[in-house]
């Protein structure tokens, strides 16, 4: 068989073994309940209590069934192997024993937890110090997405809904080793990463493509009041930011990776809570690639205005991103600005396009140093800054772009730029609402 962690939605079962390992470490092995009609989770809970210190959790390759909100803060020098793998094709699971997917949003929507920022919740919580969890390249988190983006397409709000969870959220997880999972058709963003510092997240592979429904809001990753996060060898697939740093987030590094059919790595969105001081410090992206993304790089801030209230209002936030260094980067068939930037994030009671240039968000100290490839657009930047704190320091080096036609993308659209290094503006930007870069 084949092992996953179904995020899914009923009510279970199952046991756990614990073993004494040969070097004396604790060791629990997970089993399964073998069915959608019991609930893992308490059987993972139990594991995680007897081995989640200076332990081993063994997942065996087989499908565990979670049906209910899980939320493991307090591991220390633990091991996690997850082993085994689900091919899912067109809605079907290969090579694994019946399986039924349960459909019972409304539980998750009245009990996912709290991630503490923007009103988000999650479906489970891990969290503490030197804590390796190892899939082997096999091991999956599958949050039976296809329910979720039909589900929310007949909602009046289709961004954040209430209770809509994350499939895993790292909180205050320390000096840790994330390695060789898959996440598939997760239910909101895959990953949130908040207050947590030194992690390695490597060979990550993201899938939210529906098999029969389109995908909304299913961020890759997004870093909140975190630093020392590394993200390397990642494969994302998704339709929206393939991974974001939000507020206070600081020394990351995007390394050796491949982004597919999103937006691109987004700085932001930032400025959304008013009077208060955010930053993104130090972000570094090296040998990147992209295919049909929307953006290689963007920033979006929020305007100066408050309207409404997170997760879908707010505005007036101070602070500046700063020290952002990509290069080697290339792309094939971008479909808009390589490099974005829209100070003009605004969703609900947003008035007229006049407050777009008044943030007090700052921009600065932008490199982007080799960028080749295929666009579908002109425009190789879009840099719509704010009048009030203009965007100082920006370089662009080393781009070629080509378009469908043979010619070189030329066009560098510029509104409130001090100064800029590489290149000549060209024109002025759009000026206008936008949470995707450019209008």
């Amino acid at each position: 068989m084949y092992l996953s962690i179904l995020i899914f939605l009923t009510v279970l079962g199952a046991s756990f073994n614990p073993v004494a390992a040969k070097d004396h470490q604790k060791s629990c092995t997970v089993r399964s309940g073998g069915s959608n009609t019991t609930d893992d989770a308490p059987a993972i809970l139990k594991a995680f209590q007897k081995c989640g210190q200076d332990g081993r959790v063994i997942f065996e390759p087989t499908t565990y069934y979670v049906n209910s909100v899980m939320n493991v803060s307090w591991l220390k020098n633990v091991d996690i192997d997850i082993h085994g793998t689900l091919l899912m094709f067109s809605g079907r699971v290969a090579d694994a024993s019946s399986l039924q997917w349960s459909t019972d949003i409304t539980y998750w929507l009245n009990n996912s937890m709290d991630v503490g920022y923007q009103n988000q919740s999650t479906a489970l919580i891990i969290g503490g110090d030197e804590v390796r969890i190892n899939g082997f390249g096999k091991g999956t988190f599958d949050g039976n997405g296809d329910y979720w983006y039909q589900w929310i397409r007949k909602q009046p709000n289709t961004s954040n809904y209430p209770g809509r969870p994350h499939a895993v959220t790292f909180d205050k997880l320390t000096n840790s080793v994330v390695r060789g999972l898959s996440f598939l058709r997760s239910q909101m963003w895959t990953m949130s990463i908040i207050n947590s510092h030194n992690v390695l997240l490597d060979s990550i592979f993201v899938n939210n493509t529906g098999n029969w429904a389109q995908s909304s809001n299913t961020d890759g990753a997004d870093t909140i009041r975190s630093s020392h996060i590394t993200f390397n060898n990642w494969t994302v697939y998704n339709g929206d930011d393939s991974l974001s740093m939000k507020a206070n987030s600081t020394d990351i590094a995007i390394t050796n990776s491949k982004f597919y059919n999103g937006l691109g790595i987004a700085m932001g969105s930032i400025g959304q809570y008013k009077d208060q001081f955010e930053t993104i410090e130090r972000i570094t992206v090296k040998n990147v690639e992209y295919e049909n993304t929307l953006h290689a790089f963007y920033v979006k801030t929020w305007t100066a205005d408050q309207n409404g209230y997170p997760p879908n209002g707010g505005g007036g936030g101070l602070g500046f991103a700063s020290d952002m260094q990509l290069t080697n980067l290339t792309a094939k068939g971008l479909r808009g600005a390589a490099f974005a930037i829209s100070q003009c994030t605004r969703f609900s009671g947003a008035p007229g396009q006049g407050n777009c240039t008044n943030s007090e968000f700052q921009i600065k100290n932008v490199v982007i140093d080799g960028l080749s490839g295929t666009s579908e657009s002109t425009r190789v930047a879009s840099l719509q800054c704010s009048a009030v704190e203009p965007c100082t320091n920006i370089t662009i080096i080393d781009t070629s772009l080509q378009l469908d036609n043979g010619t070189l993308a030329n066009g560098y659209l510029c509104g409130n730029v001090v100064n800029p290094v590489g290149f000549e503006c060209t024109g002025a930007p759009c000026v206008g609402g936008s949470a995707t870069g450019e209008c």
